[in-house]
Order: structure tokens, then C-alpha cells, then sequence
């Protein structure tokens, strides 16, 4: 009688455990939600700094290559304008645009031009300021656009100067007449870009490479006709692929040295803005044959004597 009582009781208390104990109360765990699909179509666009890719040690040309592996892009849009570019004569350009024609090519992919400037326009001093009292408020709203572009790739890529350079140019507009040399180049870099992605039928990777101060102008007239903006400093942090860096290929280096001869002559040739922008290209194009176009040189290095 005591035994199966005994038993009785010991079944009652192992119901109860089942019943009442910790995984009574757990609910079945629900399969972790897919990550959200990829974005169809998908751009970079990489700021530049021009001669001071030449002084910031922080900033070579190699990081360009670092934002090609990691990326993988299907259209490259470069900063340079459409003749001079289809003739293979890039000394009118910023001299990195040279070395990124060269990763295009050398990874098979098609490249495309999508800056417009007349060498006046550049060298013109900016529009009379309207009305003629505000040359405080502008000095202090647009000094980023007249400032040196001595940034790292951090910060030529980041967002916190992508901000100041959007709303200096909208500074510079209201202050100066809609700065119109300014408002027609960045009209017609929109245009250009907007047609190369249409032209090559919306490919799913587009990777920019304009001046530091266009970036936020063709980051958004690429998010106008449907990409999915990344910045660079993120598509580099989240990849393991990087180019190996190394020296500046020979037959860059031979592309420099026709370069540096073409603008000679054609700062020979010239006279007023024009010459000033010849003599210009030419003083940073002596400079990157000599360094290899390798880091680095004093800011001074790159002037006109």
C-alpha cells in the first residue's frame, strides 16, 4: 500500500515538473527574419581632391583601387570632359582621373565622361555678390568651396563634408545671381551622368569619381533616376577585398609625361584665364612625373613659380 502510494506520488511531482518547469513556458524560437534583399541598382560616388592627392599622405591613388575591388562596378563615370577624354588626352582633367580610366580598363570595364567646363569659366572670377552687403555672409556660408582640398578619404567621403559642400553651393547660388558659370557646369555633369547610366541600360553598379565638390551634386542626380546611394568610406570597412597596392604602372606613368608636354604647349599657346589654367595643369603635371604620382610634396610644390 506504502509502494503505490510511493509511485502514485512520484508521478504526480513528475507531471508537475513537466508541466510547470522552465520549458513549459518557452515559446518555440521563430526563424531569424532574411536579411532585406540588395538594392537592384546600386552607386558609389568617390570625391576626389585633385593635386593634394599629391600632399595627403592619407589619401594616395591607391584608395581608389581599394573602392574598385570592394565594390565591383559595372559603369565607371569619370571626371573629364567628353573630347578630350573619347581622344585619350586627359591633361585638361585632375591627374588622378588618369590612373582611374587605367583601373577601368585594366578590370574591362566600361568608363564614361561626365564633366563639362570651359578652361575661361575656370580661371573667371566668381559673380558679383547680389545685393553687394552680404560679402560676409557668403565669405562664411560658401569658405568650403574655397578652401584647399586637403581632406583624408574619410573625409572627403564622409557625410559631414558632402553636407557643407551642398549647402555652400546653395549659399553661393542665392548670393552671387544663382552663380551661373558654376549652376551650368554642375547642369551639365547631371546631364552627362544621368545619360551615361541610361545609355548603358541601368547597369547595377555605377561608380563615380568626380571632385570632392561634385560629389554630393552627382550623388544625388544618381539617386534622381533610381540608385541606391553607398558611401565609400562604408563599401571599403565592410569588404575584405582590397587592390594590392604597388608603383604607379609604367604605362600610367608614359600617359603623365605626353600629358605634361600637350598642357606645356598649350600653355604657350595661350593667354589670360586660359593660360593660367595651362600653366596650372602643367606645374602639378611636372610635379606627378617626377614623384611617380606618389605622396608626397608641400602645397607650395604645386604652385606656379
Amino acid at each position: 500500500m506504502k509502494l503505490a502510494a510511493s509511485l502514485l506520488l512520484a508521478s504526480i511531482l513528475a507531471a508537475c515538473t513537466l508541466a510547470c518547469g522552465p520549458e513549459a513556458h518557452e515559446k518555440p524560437k521563430a526563424p531569424p527574419c532574411p536579411p532585406p534583399p540588395e538594392p537592384a541598382l546600386q552607386s558609389v560616388v568617390v570625391g576626389t581632391i585633385g593635386k593634394m592627392h599629391m600632399v595627403e599622405s592619407r589619401y594616395g591613388l591607391a584608395r581608389f583601387g581599394d573602392v574598385f575591388a570592394a565594390f565591383k562596378p559595372e559603369l565607371v563615370l569619370v571626371g573629364a570632359r567628353v573630347e578630350p577624354f573619347r581622344q585619350d588626352q586627359l591633361e585638361d582633367a585632375s591627374f588622378e582621373m588618369t590612373y582611374v580610366q587605367h583601373l577601368a580598363k585594366a578590370a574591362g570595364v566600361p568608363a564614361e565622361p561626365i564633366d563639362w567646363f570651359r578652361e575661361a569659366d575656370l580661371a573667371a572670377p566668381p559673380a558679383p555678390l547680389e545685393p553687394y552687403d552680404v560679402a560676409e555672409i557668403e565669405k562664411r556660408e560658401a569658405e568650403v568651396l574655397r578652401a584647399p582640398r586637403l581632406y583624408t578619404f574619410d573625409q572627403a567621403n564622409g557625410p559631414e563634408l558632402g553636407e557643407k559642400v551642398l549647402l555652400a553651393t546653395a549659399a553661393a547660388a542665392r548670393h552671387r545671381g544663382g552663380d551661373p558659370l558654376a549652376a551650368r557646369r554642375r547642369a551639365w555633369i547631371a546631364h552627362l551622368a544621368a545619360d551615361a547610366v541610361n545609355r548603358h541600360g541601368k547597369p547595377k553598379r555605377v561608380l563615380a569619381f568626380v571632385d570632392v565638390l561634385d560629389r554630393p551634386a552627382v550623388d544625388l542626380v544618381l539617386r534622381g533616376v533610381g540608385y541606391d546611394a553607398k558611401t565609400p568610406v562604408d563599401v571599403v570597412a565592410k569588404s575584405k577585398e582590397v587592390l594590392a597596392a604597388g608603383d604607379i604602372p609604367g604605362e600610367v606613368l608614359e600617359r603623365y609625361r605626353a600629358q605634361l608636354t600637350r598642357a606645356k604647349d598649350k600653355a604657350t599657346q595661350s593667354s589670360g584665364p586660359e593660360k593660367t589654367f595651362w600653366e596650372d595643369r602643367a606645374r602639378v603635371l611636372e610635379v606627378v612625373v617626377d614623384k611617380k604620382a606618389t605622396c608626397c610634396v608641400t602645397q607650395a610644390a604645386l604652385s606656379v613659380h
